[in-house]
């Protein structure tokens, strides 16, 4: 029998040897045996026999809780055509839950103009005013309103110890590209109408496809283009958010802002 002291394991092998335990243990809670559930400080424990800092751990543990399992999986027509339909970025930040979600409640509503649809204690979920009133503040506004362009936008906050928090924020902009399938399919009946009427009127057939194709490929580039500029701006949107809970910022006063505050509330 070999020497088990001395026998020496790899990272990779490690990890796959962990993975294959963990199923095993949750196979013999099916048949009755010991629970497959730990509490966080035994996962924190096990990850210190195996080497890992408890600090990792507890990050790990917090992105867990925060995960937003999305509709969004990479595949269907729509994702084949138009792309992905949800962007989203993390950030360890300083700070409490509570206090982290109340400054990004408190820029979602002032700054991109969005309210509030559901909230909990580790979570925010917003979508964007429709109002005459958020009208007129777009439109005298000076900022991009990116974010306005989606379905909802959720933010999750975990703590990770008693001073920092893992904050992840998602937007969900399916319904813009539901848009872009529409304006593509009519593109693509305008284009078959204008040949038919073309064939119709006796235009030799090379010429009357033109439209078919032409129109068809045009609207279904602009639907694309504008759907993945909408995603882009969005993840700057978030970045930039974020960018601000890390810093600590507080928004300056400005014209723009005095003219907005004076507009009757929504």
């Amino acid at each position: 029998m070999p020497d088990r002291s001395k026998a020496l394991v790899s990272r990779n092998q490690l990890e796959r040897v962990l993975a294959r335990a963990a199923e095993l243990q949750g196979s013999a809670a099916d048949d009755g045996g010991v629970g497959d559930s730990l509490t966080e400080e035994q996962v924190e424990q096990l990850g210190k026999e195996v080497g890992l800092s408890p600090a990792n751990i507890r990050q790990a543990l917090a992105e867990e809780r925060a995960r937003i399992v999305t509709s969004d999986t990479g595949s269907g027509l729509a994702y084949q055509l138009f792309g992905g339909n949800r962007v989203g970025s993390q950030r360890k930040i300083r700070g409490t839950p509570a206090r982290i979600l109340e400054t990004l409640d408190r820029w979602m509503q002032r700054d991109e103009l969005l309210r509030v649809v559901r909230q909990r204690h580790d979570l925010r979920v917003w979508e964007p005013g429709r109002g005459l009133i958020d009208s007129l503040r777009r439109a005298f506004g000076s900022r991009d309103y990116a974010l306005f362009r989606a379905s909802e936008i959720m933010a999750t906050v975990v703590a990770v110890d008693e001073q920092t928090s893992l904050v992840r924020v998602e937007a969900d902009f399916s319904g813009l590209r539901s848009s872009a399938a529409k304006s593509s399919i009519f593109g693509a009946g305008l284009g078959t109408a204008a040949t038919g009427a073309a064939i119709v009127m006796n235009v030799m057939l090379p010429v009357a496809i033109i439209p078919a194709i032409g129109v068809t490929a045009l609207a279904y580039v602009g639907s694309r283009r504008r759907q993945q500029h909408a995603l882009q701006r969005g993840l700057l949107a978030i970045e930039y958010l974020l960018d601000r809970l890390e810093r600590g910022d507080q928004e300056p006063p400005s014209f723009i802002r005095m003219i907005e505050s004076a507009l009757p509330p929504r």
